[in-house]
């Protein structure tokens, strides 16, 4: 929308398009071999697809993007020539080689030559000094060859003598051969051009075309030729004279059939296509060197140069031009047209020239008005006149003289009284000053008495006061008396009569009333309240959120301004309402002189902008687009730690860097040459930023001691006309340190498993140690309980033992006391039977019947025989021995002294048999065994009241 209404405000919008301004000089970019860090010579000039521009220098191929300038060495031979196509392929010319550099290479920009696939034949190609990109491949050309590249393969054309240059012109490719003529090549032929036989000893420089079956034949010395209609003939064109005097080198055809000529002695010529000089710009007109090598027009419409010592960019496409040094201006201040004359107020006096909006502004130089050399401040014209505000003074100018008609220094403006249109009052450094015009002049009156306060900005209200703003103290209202020779009425207007502040208030003129610009916006008098107010309308129609510094209006309604960084133009459309309009005027931005900003706007078509340099002119008639997309890249991401350069363009991976030291420095840019100082980048890093960052002049972005991750850096640009770029972007990967790198991780892993699994063994022998101890606990509580029982059991046993001890002990007492008794009857028996054998024998000696005799004696000899009391008590002492025998055992080892008698007499006693019975066993008497048993005692040593057959059972 705004672009509509941007060519609704400048009437014409086709028929002005492309045009070459004729008023000023064009905005000149120079850079100097010093910037650009190369050889001095540039051959050739080429713009690639995303806009980068190269160079054929003669230190290799230059490239730029309106920022930065990058040499790429091309072998050690100087580059004669460039060609790009149009899928962006960089072909160069170069000393006795050719081919093809390659910038998006994975090892960095790279030449890759062609001269392999020429035949063996052709030993040396020599300086190839043109290249085409044409139907029929790309065309190289030197002095003895023409080679056409296509499908990768070289097709050679050879001259009859030698080439000397070639051309390219509506699609027809032609060779000029000194000497021999002109030839075109047609359908793989050759053919000699039949109607150009009177260039064949011409040395031709240029071809161009402006329409089907026109051709403009440029020559070294004899100027332009022209084909048309069939026929050849001398250009009949003003600027063929200009051309054979300053030598023609090169030409280019520009938009909107313009025509650049360059030359070798004088500079750039542009014409029309008539042949009408429109520009002619050499160094007096800011170009760095008058030879001209060669020639471009780039995408937007602007002319590059490339110079027998630099580099220059001339912005043709471009409402915006330059009236400055080139013209004899310095620093401007004011201007006015008046009288069919442009004045020019700078601070080196005031210079004037003939003026016509539509005439030739070139057909006379400004001129230094006499006497008013030093600083002019303004310029007014009062009834007809114009009054020139000087340093030393007022003047009044007629013409190109100045008449002084105030001596009274520093006068900064007038304004005409509206109560008397043939007064005016003048502002100066130290007061006011009183003018009358007498209907031919204007004369001084007086300096005003009672006020010396310097009065650069004056207005009056409608009740005859005189308003003034002074740049540190506030609004002063003033009141002159009536004969106006004399201040009766002073008063000083700041922050407490509404004001933001009372420095840097400026007073303005707008639509006849007058406003105070201030930091806070725009105010307005009260006169109720007597205070300033903010003026709502007045602040909405700018909507500016910086200081209003200047505002002039044209007759069509339009408002020209300056703000604080911005100037612009507020549109009145055709329903009243008005849209704004900056983008053409971003150039100027840093150029005006700051605290004395001017504009002057003589209709639309005519505005004149007070520069540090002189003055920019603004016309609508070059009508121009601002919102041409334009891309962003990112031209080399520098690896410090790792020595490393990386070309993102050329990469297909995703780069992975280690984590240690990792630091980056990333370099962008955006191609884009109409104020490219304005350029600024905003970045955006993924996993890594909140948010884009500000906008930046800066060119390249550190980055360092990034995290692990996954990144992706973005960058775009945004231009002087807030156009954003497209986005660049790079991925890379930080690896993670080698504690945290993969492999570690599977290590990390492994040994987690790994100490995983000694915990669970070293849980699991803690659960079988402790399941170990509770075993041996138990096993130990067992064992305690079996061991206890085990002693129970023992006891029990133990008690069995001693139970059956002691039944066996009984026993053995009792079988001891049966064996005893038996012995006893045995010996009892055995006293009866030898009782009854005595008897026997006393009846037998008695009677006298030898039967019975011999009865008896048979009898006696039975009974003898079953008598045998030593017998049995052998028997009964061996038995006793062998069953008591660990009872003789210790009865022998306590008491030695005992005999064979007194030991079986201990175990009668330990048998408990009574002292009859022993004395029956031991054949003695009763007390026999109580002496026995006396004498053991003594012999046991024991005591009285120790029991014999006790201790004898305890033994």
């Amino acid at each position: 929308m705004k672009r509509i209404l941007y060519i609704l405000l400048f009437i014409v919008p086709l028929l002005g398009a492309a045009q070459v301004k004729k008023i000023g000089v064009p905005n000149i970019l120079n850079y100097p071999k010093v910037v650009y860090k190369a050889g001095t010579q540039n051959w050739g000039v080429a713009q690639d697809p995303d806009g980068f521009m190269y160079f054929a220098n003669n230190d290799g191929l230059l490239r730029f993007d309106g920022l930065n300038w990058d040499l790429f060495r091309v072998s050690i031979s100087p580059v004669r020539s460039v060609c790009i196509d149009d899928e962006g392929t960089i072909y160069v010319g170069l000393d006795d080689d050719f081919g093809i550099f390659d910038t998006n290479s994975n090892d960095g920009p790279v030449f890759r030559s062609l001269r392999d696939k020429l035949p063996d034949d052709v030993k040396e190609t020599d300086v190839v000094w043109k290249i085409y990109d044409t139907q029929y491949g790309i065309v190289f050309q030197s002095f003895q060859y023409i080679f056409m590249y296509e499908d990768d393969e070289i097709k050679i054309i050879q001259p009859q003598e030698e080439f000397y240059y070639s051309f390219y012109v509506n699609k027809r490719l032609f060779f000029h051969e000194p000497g021999v003529g002109l030839f075109e090549y047609i359908n793989g032929f050759v053919n000699k051009v039949p109607w150009a036989d009177d260039l064949r000893d011409k040395e031709i420089r240029s071809i161009v075309s402006f329409y089907e079956n026109h051709l403009l034949i440029g020559t070294l010395q004899n100027g332009w030729y022209e084909y048309k209609n069939g026929k050849l003939g001398k250009w009949n064109a003003p600027v063929n004279e200009q051309v054979q005097k300053d030598i023609l080198f090169c030409a280019v055809r520009l938009d909107g059939n313009n025509l650049a000529i360059g030359t070798i002695l004088n500079g750039l010529i542009i014409t029309n296509s008539d042949g009408v000089i429109i520009q002619h710009l050499n160094r007096t007109k800011g170009v760095q060197n008058n030879t001209i090598l060669s020639l471009y027009n780039d995408r937007s419409g602007n002319l590059w140069l490339g110079l027998d010592n630099g580099v220059d960019y001339i912005e043709l496409n471009s409402p915006l031009s330059y009236i400055s040094s080139a013209d004899g201006i310095s620093t401007g201040y004011c201007a006015i047209v008046h009288d069919h004359l442009l004045y020019l107020g700078t601070n080196q006096g005031l210079f004037v020239k003939p003026f016509s909006a539509g005439g030739n502004f070139e057909q006379n130089e400004f001129e230094l008005v006499p006497e008013t050399e030093g600083q002019v401040w303004s310029l007014k014209v009062l009834n007809g006149k114009l009054l020139c505000g000087h340093n030393l003074g007022a003047f009044q100018v007629e013409g190109k003289s100045a008449t002084r008609i105030s001596d009274e220094p520093g006068g900064w403006t007038f304004i005409q009284l509206e109560e008397d249109p043939d007064y005016a009052v003048g502002g100066n450094f130290s007061g006011l000053t009183v003018f009358h015009y007498d209907g031919n002049n204007w004369e001084l009156v007086n300096k005003a008495k009672g006020y010396s306060e310097s009065s650069r900005f004056l207005a009056e209200d409608e009740y005859g006061n005189i308003w003034m703003s002074h740049g540190t103290r506030g609004i002063f209202r003033i009141k002159l008396n009536a004969i106006r020779d004399s201040v009766v009425d002073n008063k000083l207007y700041g922050i407490n009569e509404g004001l933001p502040q009372n420095s840097l208030n400026i007073l303005l003129v707008i639509d006849n009333a007058w406003y105070i610009s201030t930091v806070d916006g725009i105010y307005k008098y009260n006169e109720t309240d007597d205070r300033f107010e903010k003026d709502e309308q007045m602040n909405a129609l700018f909507n500016l959120n910086k200081q209003l510094k200047f505002v002039d209006k044209d007759p069509k309604g339009n408002y020209w301004y300056i703000a604080d960084s911005e100037t612009g133009v507020l549109h009145k459309n055709d329903d009243g309402t008005y849209t704004k309009i900056v983008a053409p005027f971003k150039q100027l931005s840093n150029k005006l002189v700051q605290g004395w900003e001017f504009l002057y706007a003589y209709g639309i078509d005519n505005v004149f902008i007070a520069t540090e340099s002189g003055f920019a002119h603004y016309s609508s008639r070059i009508v121009t687009s601002y919102d041409h997309p334009f891309k962003c890249f990112i031209t080399k991401v520098d690896v410090p730690y790792l020595d490393t350069v990386i070309y993102p363009e050329s990469q297909e991976t995703i780069n992975e860097f280690p984590f240690k030291k990792n630091a980056f420095r990333f370099y962008f840019s955006a191609p884009f040459y109409q104020n490219p100082e304005q350029i600024e980048f905003s970045y955006f890093i993924e996993n890594y930023s909140d948010h884009w960052s500000s906008w930046s002049n800066d060119i390249y972005r550190d980055l360092t001691n990034l995290p692990e991750n996954e990144y992706v850096f973005r960058v775009k640009a945004r231009n002087s006309f807030d156009i954003e770029s497209e986005e660049a972007s790079y991925s890379f990967v930080i690896t993670p340190p080698w504690h945290r790198s993969r492999m570690a991780m599977y290590l990390y892993i492994f040994l987690v498993l790994l100490l995983g699994l000694v915990v669970v063994w070293l849980v699991n022998k803690r659960f079988e140690k402790s399941k170990q101890k509770e075993r041996n606990k138990h096993e130990k509580e067992l064992r305690k309980k079996e061991k206890e029982f085990e002693q129970q059991s023992v006891l029990a046993d133990k008690e069995i033992i001693r139970l059956k001890n002691e039944k066996l002990e009984a026993e053995k007492l009792s079988l001891d006391k049966e064996l005893a008794n038996q012995t006893l009857n045995i010996v009892n028996k055995n006293k009866f039977l030898t009782k009854i054998t005595g008897e026997l024998k006393r009846m037998s000696e008695e009677t006298e019947d030898s039967t019975v005799k011999s009865r008896m004696a048979i009898l006696k000899k039975r009974i003898d025989k079953e008598i045998d009391n030593q017998h049995q008590k052998k028997i009964f002492e061996s038995y006793f021995e062998e069953v008591h025998a660990e009872f003789f055992e210790r009865l022998k080892e306590q008491f030695p002294q005992l005999s064979p008698k007194d030991l079986r007499l201990c175990a009668y006693i330990r048998m408990n048999m009574s002292t009859k019975e022993i004395a029956t066993l031991l054949t003695i008497s009763e007390r026999g065994v109580e002496i026995s048993r006396y004498r053991l005692r003594k012999k046991l040593e024991l005591s009285r009241d120790v029991n014999l057959s006790t201790f004898l059972i305890n033994l």
